[in-house]
């Protein structure tokens, strides 16, 4: 069993304010998913003319949550097709074996 790690410390520029923030997992993911965030706040800001940071934040927000959403669907739809897929091929498997078997 393997002992928990030691939280770290990352220090990340969002929007022009820097954040220090702790993370039991990767440090790069954690500075990965901020330059995300800034890339989202920045791109609303510039489409929208919205200078008031909170506004901001909730619209980037709303922008990926969308985006996680939009994610969701489509892994359900894929797992959908996938699960049909399987069935048949799964049908085709067991005609084939119960063909062979009468043979």
């Amino acid at each position: 069993m393997s002992e928990p790690q030691e939280p770290k410390s990352v220090s990340a520029r969002i929007y022009d304010r820097e954040y220090v923030l702790r993370t039991d997992g990767d440090p790069a993911r954690l500075k990965a998913i901020c330059a995300l965030v800034d890339k989202r706040m920045r791109d609303v800001a510039a489409a929208t003319g919205a200078v008031d940071t909170l506004k901001v934040a909730v619209l980037a927000a709303l922008s990926i949550a969308d985006d996680v959403s939009r994610a969701k669907d489509e892994t359900a739809r894929l797992d959908e097709a996938v699960g049909k897929r399987s069935t048949a091929c799964i049908a085709m498997l067991e005609r084939l074996f119960s063909q062979g078997a009468s043979d």
